[in-house]
C-alpha cells in the first residue's frame, strides 16, 4: 500500500497531458532548454565529465535500453546515458535555480530528459511535457520542507521530480509509477556533506547520480519489481528520516485538482557561471566599477560584502570559501567570486582555470574583505537574493552598490534573445555558426519535432 503523497504524484504525472501545459510554460520550457544545451558543450572538457566519457568507453551497449548521451556520440545504458547528460548540464553551475524552503537547481533534470526522450523517440511535446512536470513536482517539494537544515541534499528532491518525470517518457501506468517512486526514495539518499568544505567533483555528480537512479527505478518498475510501502510517509520513510517529519504536504495535495504547471516560470536563469546566491553581489560589482576605476588589488583598502543567513551559510561560512582551490569551491566562494568582479569586470569560465582560481591579485583581496550577515537584507529571502557591497578605497573613498533581484530572475527575467546570446557565447568555441543556428532553431521550434533524436543528433560535437 502507498501512501496519498505517493498516490498524487503518480496519479498527477499520468493525468498531466501536452495540452494541459499553458503556452507560457511552453515558452519558458524551451528557453530553459536552450540554457540547459548552451552550459553542456564547455561542460563536455571538464574533468569529472571526462572521466565519465572515459568509463563510457568501457561500457557499450548491445540491447534495448540504451541511449546516446548529449555532444557525445556514444550508445550505452540508458541510465548512464542519462546521467551522463545531467552531469554535463550541472558541471558548470551555470543552469536555473529555484529558491524556496529548499533552493532547487531544476534544469539538472533536462539533460536526462533530453537523453531519455532521444533514446525513446519520444516528440517535442512529450520532452516539453515531462520537464513542465519535472519543474513542478520538484520546485512543489521545495515549498514543503527544507533537506538542508536537517544534512541532506537537495537533489533528493530531484530524484523524485526526475523519476516521475522519466516515468511519464517511459509511458508506465499508475501504478509502475508508484512502484518506481518508491524504490528510488526508499534506496537512495543523498548527505549534504557533498556541499560543505572543499567541494569535490561529487558536487556535479550529486544531481546525475539522482538521474541514473531514477531512470534505473523506472526500468525495474516497468518490468514488475515492486517498492517499499508507504515510502513517504512511513515510520521510517522519507519525510521522519530526511526531513524531522517537518513537511508541509499542502502544495502537493493541490496537485490532486490536476492544475496546469507553473513553477518553471517561477525559476531564475543565471547570467554569471557563480552560485546563485552570489549573483546579485557580481552585479554590485559591476556597478561599483562604473562609478570609480579600479585597476590593482592595492586600489581598495577593505571590501565589505552585505548578505543573508542563507548565502552566508552557503557561500561564506566555510574557511574553505576564503581560499579556493578547486573550480567547485571557487563558484560556490562569495569573497572569491566578488573579489574577482571586481577586479576583472565580470566572472566568466575562464577565471575558473586553475591559476585563474589561485590568482594571488584575488587571494590578497579576500584578506581584506569582510562578509556579515544583514538582518534587513535576510528578511527580503527567498523572495529576492540580496547582495550589497562596499568598496573601501586607499585615498578615502567609499563606494558601494546593492542589488536585490538578478538579471534572470522572475522579476527581471531574461529573454529568448539574452538566452541566446549566452547560448551562443558559450558554444560558438565548439560549434560551427551552421551548428549553432541549427540547435537554436530545432530547440525554438521543439514543439514541432516529431522525434527528439533529431535534437540529440545535432548536438554531437
Amino acid at each position: 500500500m502507498k501512501d496519498h503523497i505517493t498516490q498524487i504524484l503518480a496519479r498527477y504525472t499520468v493525468e498531466l497531458t501536452y495540452d494541459k501545459v499553458p503556452q507560457d510554460v511552453v515558452e519558458e520550457t524551451k528557453v530553459r532548454v536552450l540554457d540547459s544545451i548552451g552550459v553542456a558543450v564547455p561542460a563536455v572538457f571538464g574533468e569529472p565529465v571526462y572521466k565519465t566519457r572515459r568509463i563510457l568507453l568501457d561500457l557499450g551497449c548491445n540491447g534495448l535500453l540504451c541511449a546516446e548521451p548529449i555532444l557525445y556520440p556514444a550508445v550505452v545504458p540508458l541510465e548512464w546515458a542519462c546521467m551522463t547528460s545531467s552531469l554535463m548540464v550541472r558541471y558548470l553551475d551555470f543552469n536555473d535555480t529555484y529558491l524556496s524552503r529548499e533552493p532547487l537547481h531544476p534544469s539538472d533534470m533536462i539533460g536526462g530528459l533530453l537523453t531519455l526522450a532521444g533514446g525513446l523517440h519520444r516528440s517535442g511535446k512529450d520532452l516539453i511535457t515531462s520537464i513542465a512536470l519535472a519543474y513542478e513536482i520538484g520546485c512543489r517539494l521545495c515549498d514543503c520542507g527544507s533537506l538542508r537544515v536537517h544534512g541532506w541534499d537537495h537533489v533528493n528532491y530531484i530524484l523524485v521530480a526526475m523519476t516521475l518525470a522519466a516515468g511519464k517518457l517511459m509511458n508506465l501506468d499508475e501504478s509502475q509509477l508508484s512502484e518506481a517512486l518508491s524504490i528510488a526514495v526508499v534506496s537512495h539518499a543523498s548527505m549534504r556533506q557533498a556541499r560543505v568544505g572543499e567541494l569535490s567533483h561529487w558536487k556535479a555528480y550529486a544531481t546525475a547520480d539522482a538521474v541514473r537512479h531514477a531512470v534505473f527505478s523506472c526500468i525495474l518498475a516497468k518490468h514488475g519489481v515492486t517498492g517499499p510501502d508507504k515510502p513517504f510517509t512511513g515510520e521510517m520513510g522519507f519525510i521522519k528520516q530526511l526531513l524531522s517529519n517537518e513537511f508541509d504536504d499542502r502544495p502537493v495535495r493541490e496537485l490532486e485538482n490536476i492544475p496546469p504547471p507553473k513553477k518553471v516560470r517561477e525559476t531564475i536563469v543565471k547570467h554569471f557561471p557563480v552560485e546563485i546566491h552570489s549573483q546579485t553581489a557580481v552585479e554590485a560589482a559591476q556597478e561599483i566599477r562604473r562609478q570609480v576605476e579600479i585597476r590593482e588589488p592595492d586600489d581598495i583598502e577593505k571590501i565589505e560584502i552585505y548578505t543573508f543567513r542563507v548565502g552566508y551559510e552557503i557561500i561564506a561560512r566555510d574557511p574553505e570559501k576564503w581560499d579556493p582551490k578547486t573550480k567547485e569551491t571557487a563558484d560556490h566562494s562569495l569573497p572569491w567570486i566578488t573579489a574577482t568582479a571586481l577586479l576583472e569586470g565580470e566572472v566568466w569560465l575562464h577565471h575558473y582555470e586553475p591559476d585563474r582560481i589561485r590568482d594571488p591579485r584575488v587571494l590578497s583581496l579576500l584578506k581584506r574583505t569582510e562578509v556579515k550577515i544583514d538582518p534587513e537584507i535576510d528578511k527580503l529571502y527567498p523572495e529576492a537574493i540580496p547582495n550589497r557591497v562596499v568598496v573601501r578605497l586607499r585615498d578615502g573613498r567609499v563606494v558601494e552598490s546593492r542589488v536585490d533581484y538578478p538579471l534572470g530572475h522572475p522579476r527581471r527575467p531574461m529573454s529568448w534573445k539574452d538566452v541566446e546570446s549566452k547560448f551562443r557565447r558559450l558554444v560558438s568555441p565548439y560549434m560551427t555558426k551552421e551548428r549553432v543556428e541549427t540547435v537554436i532553431q530545432l530547440v525554438k521550434s521543439l514543439e514541432n519535432i516529431d522525434d527528439v533524436y533529431e535534437l540529440i543528433d545535432a548536438l554531437r560535437l
